[in-house]
Order: structure tokens, then sequence, then C-alpha cells
């Protein structure tokens, strides 16, 4: 006699679907937020970045000694821009798809350390990070660094559980490429070295063959870099700009933003309240050490370069680099809490308020400060104008500030880069960023040539230049009258007129 089989349909509880969709859909609320600035002008910077690559391939080497950049970026920007053309968006998307690499290679990395659901959080701190997420639609080279950055902490990460010499090879690969992409970065290097000696303390001897074929690799791919590396320590002080805020709180806030750290101390006493609080379980060590190292060892290293040098590195873009070591942290610590709605509940809270301030600041579809209507401003009066019209331009580049200004604009000089995606259709003389001798020199200069000829000129200055609009305004007293045309996204243009022209 046949038996009859009866099967069963089951159907999974809507509050068990929403459980496993709140992280991923919460990752691409945070992914979201990166596209809001991918219209934007480019900054001085980026504007820097397209020069550098805008004479073709074989002036990229050169023009980026010029202006220390990144190699490696320069070139995939050349590529880039070859490819897509030279649009602002076209510049910027480079930069976009190599953060979304960044945020791959880390949940990789965190899914390795400890479990999926820290992957996930740890990609979404790392998202809502106001440094990722201004770098991921910057021409520049921070997403691609923190892209290198990632796949050497994954190399890491896999080479310490199998300890296979393809991975000590390959992670030494990837910590020189770290290099190609931003030298600064190279102080999440000493971070490695020091979680490699707490975890390896008793079995340095039997790793000799590993530890020496990644310092092998690393040295090898290195190589080509250190006269570039050479020269620009000898140049150190020309290049930095001073922190606008003190080094501590800088650090401080890049470390622990305060809605991150609100949100987590909240969710974190609700968790003790209801006894809900985990504490690290000694199997855990030294997972739990690595994302601390990453975060603290590259601030340790830039206090003292601070401290031994006049340079001051700790400044937030630079502090960049512990964007991953910050979110594999705050997602570790939050895992202690050991209550899986409390954590959704807290991520889901930053998420929303992050999204909801971001979509609805206009601040977040700028980037810096930039020269796009400020020159087009320009243009258009100097075509509607008598005669020829000198434009003067503050540099906005600190360097301008160590060198004679330059005087042909078609040479091969990056602080003309200023004047060169965003144009200025009229002679342009380029002043340093602050007031000093070299400025009162050219700018007295251009004044007795525009006097002799009875000649109206124009002034365009950027706030760190303002005083130098005021020195120039004293000394043309009486020859000239001196009027603000108008000031774009802080950048002022200032007309000065012969006084025998007013009517």
């Amino acid at each position: 006699m046949a038996t009859a089989t009866t099967e069963v349909i089951t159907f999974e509880k809507p509050v068990s679907v929403l459980a496993r969709v709140v992280y991923p859909i919460s990752l691409l609320a945070s992914l979201s937020i990166w596209f809001l600035a991918i219209r934007a002008p480019l900054w001085l910077d980026e504007t820097l970045a397209y020069w550098q690559v805008n004479g073709g391939f074989e002036k990229v080497w050169s023009r980026s000694v010029l202006m220390p950049s990144s190699i490696g970026y320069l070139y995939t920007l050349w590529l880039a821009k070859s490819i897509m053309g030279r649009s602002e968006i076209a510049l910027k998307i480079p930069s976009t798809l190599a953060m979304l690499g960044a945020v791959y290679f880390l949940f990789r990395s965190a899914r390795e350390l400890f479990d999926e659901e820290t992957a996930f959080l740890t990609c979404i701190f790392f998202a809502l990070t106001p440094n990722v997420v201004f770098a991921a639609t910057d021409a520049r080279p921070y997403a691609f660094a923190l892209l290198a950055s990632n796949v050497a902490i994954f190399a890491f990460v896999r080479w310490a559980a199998q300890r296979e010499m393809r991975q000590a090879i390959l992670f030494g690969a990837a910590a020189a490429g770290v290099l190609y992409f931003h030298y600064l970065f190279a102080a999440i290097l000493p971070a490695f070295a020091i979680y490699y000696l707490v975890a390896r303390a008793g079995s340095i001897k039997s790793d000799l063959r590993q530890v020496a074929a990644v310092v092998a690799s690393f040295t090898l791919i290195s190589l080509p870099l250190i006269y570039r590396v050479a020269s620009l320590y000898h140049t150190r002080e020309t290049h930095v700009v001073q922190p606008q805020h003190h080094p501590v709180l800088v650090a401080l806030n890049t470390l622990a933003p305060l809605q991150l750290l609100i949100g987590f101390a909240i969710a974190a006493f609700l968790g003790a309240l209801v006894r809900k609080i985990k504490l690290p379980r000694s199997e855990s060590f030294p997972a739990i050490l690595l994302g601390p190292l990453l975060a603290l060892v590259p601030i340790a290293v830039f206090f003292g370069a601070g401290a031994a040098t006049p340079v001051h590195l700790v400044i937030p873009r630079y502090l960049t680099v512990i964007a991953p070591g910050s979110a594999l942290t705050w997602a570790m610590l939050t895992s202690h809490i050991d209550s899986r709605p409390l954590r959704q509940i807290f991520c889901v809270g930053l998420v929303a308020l992050t999204v909801f301030e971001t979509y609805s600041s206009p601040l977040s579809r700028k980037h810096e400060i930039n020269f796009k209507q400020a020159h087009a401003f320009v243009n258009e009066n100097v075509a509607n104008g008598e005669g020829e019209v000198p434009v003067l331009v503050c540099s906005a580049f600190i360097e301008s500030d160590y060198e004679t200004m330059p005087v042909d604009r078609n040479g091969e000089d990056p602080l003309f880069s200023q004047v060169d995606y965003y144009p200025i259709h009229a002679p342009v003389v380029m002043l340093p960023m602050d007031l000093n001798d070299e400025s009162i020199r050219v700018a007295s200069q251009s004044v007795s040539a525009a006097a002799q000829q009875r000649q109206r000129f124009l002034l365009v200055a950027p706030p760190g230049s303002y005083s130098t609009a005021n020195w120039l305004a004293n000394y043309s007293k009486g020859a000239f009258t001196v009027r603000v045309l108008g000031e774009f996204d802080s950048i002022a243009v200032v007309e000065f007129r012969p006084v025998a022209a007013v009517n």
C-alpha cells in the first residue's frame, strides 16, 4: 500500500528577511552619498592632476616630478582621460571605482578576521567616513591609495592565516604598491610589522624565509621610487600647508567622528543595561589588534614626524590613511554588543542620520574652493571690455611661496595648472599665495606697466591671498580706482582702473 507524502512549505517571517537585508541596504545607502559631488567643479589639486596628464603619456613622469604627485595614479588618470575624455565626471569616475574596490577588499579582510556581520559594519563605517566620501569623487590619488592599502591589508590577513610563501610575496608587493599611490600612506606599514611581532613572537625563526620574501618583494617593487621620495624629503617644507586646527583635535575627530561616537556610546549603554556586552575572548587575540594598529600607528608616525621636523602632517586629508583601521576598530567594538537588534538599530540610525544630513546640505555637492565661476566671470569681463586686460592671479599652491614666479604660460611650470583646466582668455601674471617679497616685486611691476599704458587690469584672489589684494589696493592708490566686481566661492575678482579713465 502506497503511503502519501505531504510536502511542507515554510515561509520565512518578514522580520527574519528584514534582518538579513538590513546591512546590505545600509551599505548601499551609505555608498549613495558618494555620488552627490560627482558633478562638482574641479578644485585646485584636481586641476593640477589634469595638467600633469594633459601633456600626454610622455610628459606624465616629468610633470609628476615638478610638483610631487602619485605616479601610479597619474598614469591611471591618463588612461582614463584617453578613454572617457576630459569632462569633470570622467576625471572623477576612476576614483569612485577605486573606492568601490577598496570597500570590496576591506569586506574580505574583515570577514576573514571576524564574520560577515562585522564585515558589513566595517564597510558601512568606512563608507560614511568624511574623508572617504570626499575621496570617492575626487580626481586625486587618495581613493587609489586606499584601494592599495586595503589590498595590502587583505594580502596580510591571508598570509597571516595561511603562512604560504606565495602569500608572503603577494603581501610584500601589495605593501610596496601603496607607495605608488601616496607616499604618506606608507605610515600604515609599521602597523603590519608590529602586528606580526605580536602574533608570531614565538615563531620568527621558522618564518625567516617568508619574512625575507616579504622584504625582497617589497624592495624590488619600490626601488623605482627611492629617488623621488628622497628628492621630496629635501623639499618637504615647501609642500605642506599649515594645519588650521590643533593636530590633537584633528586626530581625535578623524578617529572618532562625533555621530559615530555618540551612536556607539548610546548603543553600548543600552547593551550594558540589559547585560548584553560581551568581552573579547582569548581566542580573538591577536585579530582584534589589527584595526587599532592600522588606525593608531599612522597617527603616531605623523606626530613623530611633526616633533622631529618642521613639517606638520596631522591634517585631515593625510589622515585618510587611517580610515580602514578606524572602521575595523569600530566594527569590532560594535560586535561586542551582544544583541543583533541593538547592533542593527545603531547601524541603521547612524546611516539614516548621516544620509539625511548629507542630502540636506548644499555643501555635500561641492568639493574644495574652485576657480570655475571666477575664471568664467573674468573671461566675460575681459571679452566685453576695451583693449587687452592683464589678469593677476594669486596662486593657491603653497609651493608658490618658495619659487620665482613663472612668466611662460606655455612652459612646464605646474603653477600655471591653476589656469589650465578653467583657462583665462587674457594675459596672466602669477603671484605667490602669500604676500612676500616676490609678490611685491611682481605686483609692483604689473602696476607700473599698467599705469604707463593707461590700462586697467584684474586681480583674482582666493581667501589666502586677500592680504595681497589689500596691499595692491594701497600701493596703486591715486593711480587706480579699485572695485571688487564679485566673489565666487570666496574667490574675489577685483578691478583696477586708471583714474583718468573713470567717467
